[in-house]
């Protein structure tokens, strides 16, 4: 895959997986900033950057340890510490069950 077919594919992989994340009340910026499933504060402009407060990763809803797949629909977006805390041993519901700080 070439990689400009590459970076199309991760930006509406990345535009799919924000789309589900939830508005920041009557923010001002409601498509740049929005909160994850765990309610952490995320900034899609911060993809991937886990020097920022608000960086987010692409995470796997259901693990592949439990069957999950890459498929786009199984993909949310997650603050880069809610994703590096995860584990496939969490049990499920436990690890959404909390808010991590950001």
């Amino acid at each position: 895959m070439a990689t400009h077919e590459h970076m199309a594919l991760l930006e509406d992989l990345k535009r799919g997986a924000w789309s589900r994340t939830t508005p920041i009340g009557n923010h001002a910026n409601a498509w740049e900033f929005r909160k994850d499933c765990l309610g952490n504060m995320v900034r899609y402009a911060d993809f991937g950057n886990r020097k920022s407060p608000f960086g987010w990763e692409l995470d796997l809803i259901v693990p592949r340890a439990r069957g999950g797949t890459p498929d786009p629909q199984n993909l949310q977006a997650l603050h880069w510490r809610a994703t590096a805390a995860r584990s496939d041993n969490v049990p499920a519901g436990l690890a959404a069950g909390g808010r991590l700080a950001a």
